[in-house]
Parts: C-alpha cells; sequence; structure tokens
C-alpha cells in the first residue's frame, strides 16, 4: 500500500506541540482491562480467537489437541485500544467551530491511536461497511495506524445498514479480548445510545465515548446535506428555533451523560483539532478517577 504520510505528519506535529509526559502516560493508572502481551517470558497456551496475532500460534500443540492454539506471554501491562467509529452521510456536516466533521472524526481516531500506540497498546478499529462490520486485527506502530485511517477515510462518509450499536455488538461477539473501547460518533449517535449494550460491555472492558459536536442547523449559511442546498434565511435566523435547538442538543447531551454515569462509562465532546489531545488526557484523568459521564467541574 502507497502511503503518502499527510495524516501522519498532521499527526505527528500536533502531538510534537505537548511534553512527553503529557502524552506518554495516558494509559498509566488502573483500567479494567489489564492484559497478557508480548515479552519473552511464555506464560501457557489458549485457543485461537479472532484479533489474535497468527505469528503466535503453536502449531505442534495445535496438530496435538485438533484445536488452534497460539502462545500467551506474560507482561506488565499491556493494553488492546478498540476504536469504535460512526459512519454516515451525516458526517459530511460541520461542528459548531466550522470544522468538518468528517475530517475531525478521521484526526480524532488517528491521533489517538497514534499515542497509545507510543504508550505500548495495540489498537484496532470497527466501523460499519455497507451492511457489515468491518473489524481490524489489533497491531501497533504508524504504518497501521495510517492504513486503517485512509480505509476509514473511504467509508466515512457513506450510509450504512448497519449502526454503530450493532458495531458494539460485533465486536462484543468476536473479540474475546479485555479492550478499552473509545466509541467516536456525533449527536446523534449519543441520542441511540443503549443502556443495555453499555451495561454488557463495561462488566468486562473500559469505555469512552468522545462526540463530534454537530453544528446548529440554524445560523448563517447553513446548508442542508439532505437536500443539498442551503436553508432559508427565514428559518435559520429565526430565533426561536434556534432556542429549541439548543434546548434539544442539551437535552440529547445531559440523557447521554446521565447514561453514561450510569453504566460507569467516561464521555467528552470535541469541536476542533486543536481539543483532541487536552480533552483525551482529560477524559482519561477523569475516567481513573472514577468520573463517569461528562464532568464540567475540576477533580
Amino acid at each position: 500500500m502507497q502511503l503518502d504520510y499527510e495524516y501522519l505528519s498532521r499527526i505527528r506535529r500536533a502531538v510534537a506541540l505537548y511534553t512527553n509526559r503529557k502524552t506518554s502516560n495516558i494509559l498509566d493508572g488502573d483500567f479494567h482491562s489489564i492484559h497478557r502481551g508480548r515479552s519473552m517470558e511464555f506464560d501457557d497456551l489458549k485457543e485461537y480467537t479472532f484479533g489474535d496475532d497468527v505469528h503466535d500460534i503453536d502449531w505442534k500443540s495445535s496438530s496435538r489437541m485438533g484445536d488452534i492454539l497460539v502462545r500467551r506471554y506474560m507482561t506488565d501491562r499491556r493494553h488492546n485500544v478498540m476504536f469504535v467509529c460512526d459512519c454516515g452521510h451525516k458526517m459530511l456536516g460541520d461542528t459548531p467551530e466550522g470544522e468538518a466533521k468528517k475530517e475531525l472524526a478521521l484526526m480524532t481516531f488517528g491521533t489517538i491511536a497514534y499515542i497509545t500506540g507510543r504508550n505500548g497498546a495495540d489498537y484496532a478499529l470497527a466501523y460499519p461497511s455497507e451492511n457489515k462490520a468491518m473489524v481490524s486485527l489489533f497491531r501497533s506502530g504508524p504504518e497501521h495506524m495510517e492504513k486503517l485511517i485512509y480505509e476509514l477515510e473511504k467509508n466515512i462518509d457513506k450510509d450504512h445498514e448497519t449502526s454503530v450499536s450493532a458495531i458494539l455488538e460485533e465486536v462484543m461477539s468476536t473479540v474475546h479480548k479485555r479492550m478499552i473501547i473509545f466509541l467516536i460518533t456525533d449527536m446523534d449517535g449519543l441520542r441511540r445510545l443503549d443502556g443495555n449494550l453499555l451495561r454488557g460491555i463495561t462488566t468486562k472492558h473500559d469505555m469512552l465515548v468522545i462526540n463530534i459536536e454537530d453544528a446548529y442547523l440554524t445560523g448563517n449559511l447553513v446548508y442542508d446535506n439532505d437536500r443539498s442546498l442551503y436553508e432559508k434565511l427565514f428559518y435559520s435566523h429565526n430565533k426561536k428555533l434556534h432556542e429549541e435547538e439548543v434546548n434539544i442538543h442539551r437535552q440529547i447531551f445531559a440523557n447521554a451523560s446521565f447514561l453514561c454515569k450510569q453504566n460507569k462509562v467516561g464521555l467528552t465532546r470535541i469541536s476542533r483539532q486543536s481539543q483532541i489531545i487536552d480533552a483525551t488526557i482529560d477524559l482519561l484523568e477523569r475516567y481513573r478517577h472514577g468520573y463517569y459521564g461528562y464532568i464540567t467541574a475540576a477533580i
């Protein structure tokens, strides 16, 4: 695959603006999902499951036992980070800061994947594609991130029959690893969060939600993606409509925050690329202290 490293160079520049202390320890501390990983010390054998490294297959033992078995190694702390990204025509919209939702979602995934990889974690990506879920293998390194980000770029603004909830369910049923799960979604995705699904996920995994904020449909030069035209000024400049829209956004976010608190899920929101690293560090620090949902007050 020929890579032009556009995203990677932008991500590296963004991360370089922060001290090593801020970005080199974001996965330190207490997480529920503390995993086995790769080191020189052999631990045991287990049956192969989706996402395991094929290089760890023990062919002699597999032949003897009649099942595909992989070697497990002990490590002090190695995380498996799963990114679940929402997709659809809706991602062609903007944020309140005027940035493209699609571009912000791609950079959010790429930046956090790059930093977690530098922290020694393996990461994978899941997203809807047509009528199925695409779930990658767990790997690390900038080339893995670059490959995934370009695959996501091809699909992120296409409508699919598969919902983000279905993607989460597919991940739960096919990936048998303890994970830190980052859900990257917009306001519509927050509205569709299901408490039972979140509860099932957080019994074994850590889950954090990053909301890519939606621009309001009232204001100057409002463009309707569904109808491919600009909204009439009579509607977009109507004060009452704007107030109602603001209230709807607040209510959706408040409901999502309450649902996340109930089910021990972290939640934050971003509307521009310069917020990605700060918001992620703050989200992880609050999560480790048991502050779930969206918290605005200082710890």
